[in-house]
């Protein structure tokens, strides 16, 4: 890895309890991969978040630098038992919902690519939701897939959004929303019908603020009525959390997760589901 990336590199760690028998307790692994950073989870057999490795760079270095990757994936103790890792999570903003009855495989580049950029480097997946009898097309960059391939074997790849898409039926109005460090994954649903999935750029909760509350206006939901689930992906984060808070009380974030540090509950959160999910 270069110094330049290396001197940009920020790290977190959350473990359960002191020991370094910890890591001897893990049998499940979930890893999400972000256009400049990584998130993983180790899980016990039974299910129980163990620990979480979170590092990221600066958004200033462009995005899906390979050697940052390779770098954790061969440096991250966590992933040093690459047979234990369930499964990969892509989180991209080149995205596309497309209705089965209108679905044809062979359309997906071309449809993806006339929303988004789509890089020559680029490969175009697809993802079933089956509960919306739909496809999620998503662009992500080769060069990932094949470092995958490589160091996971075993692991199954998923679309970060698939957790917002899986089970969704909660409540008949429900939004869910993902705060990355740049970017916000949300999705809604309303009669428990899907209505809206977008990835959008942020610089603070007023801006996440102003999205929902337009959202609600345009399909006159009242957002003290509407059931609203926010997480984030590392603990320097937690402070969106309690922004966001002002704006929407009856928000649920996870803090009501036992844990000694709560600035990472909403990151516990996030991995429960993205757990639940990848089962």
């Amino acid at each position: 890895m270069s110094d330049v990336l290396n001197h940009s590199l920020s790290q977190q760690e959350y473990n359960i309890h002191p020991g370094d028998a910890l890591l001897d307790q893990v049998e499940r692994i979930i890893c999400v991969l972000f256009p400049r950073g990584m998130l993983a989870a180790g899980f016990s057999e039974h299910g129980d978040m163990l620990m979480i490795r979170y590092s990221d760079y600066k958004k200033e270095l462009p995005t899906w630098i390979i050697d940052f990757y390779e770098h954790q994936f061969l440096n991250e103790d966590l992933l040093s038992a690459p047979n234990k890792v369930l499964a990969v999570y892509i989180a991209t903003d080149k995205n596309l919902i497309v209705p089965d009855a209108i679905f044809q495989g062979s359309e997906a580049n071309f449809w993806l690519s006339k929303i988004h950029f789509v890089e020559t480097n680029d490969l175009v997946s697809e993802h079933y939701i089956r509960d919306d009898k739909a496809q999620y097309l998503y662009a992500w960059p080769t060069g990932v897939q094949n470092l995958i391939s490589r160091y996971f074997q075993s692991a199954t790849v998923i679309p970060f959004a698939a957790y917002q898409f899986y089970k969704p039926y909660q409540s008949k109005c429900l939004l869910q929303c993902c705060v990355t460090m740049d970017q916000v994954y949300a999705t809604f649903y309303n009669n428990e019908a899907l209505c809206w999935h977008q990835v959008f750029n942020y610089e603070n909760a007023e801006d996440i603020a102003y999205h929902i509350k337009l959202l609600c206006k345009e399909h006159d939901i009242d957002p003290d009525k509407m059931s609203f689930q926010c997480t984030i992906t590392n603990r320097s984060l937690s402070f969106v959390l309690s922004q966001l808070h002002q704006f929407f009380p009856r928000m649920k974030d996870g803090s009501s997760i036992g844990t000694t540090d709560k600035s990472w509950t909403g990151t516990i959160y996030l991995l429960q589901q993205l757990y639940s999910c990848a089962l």
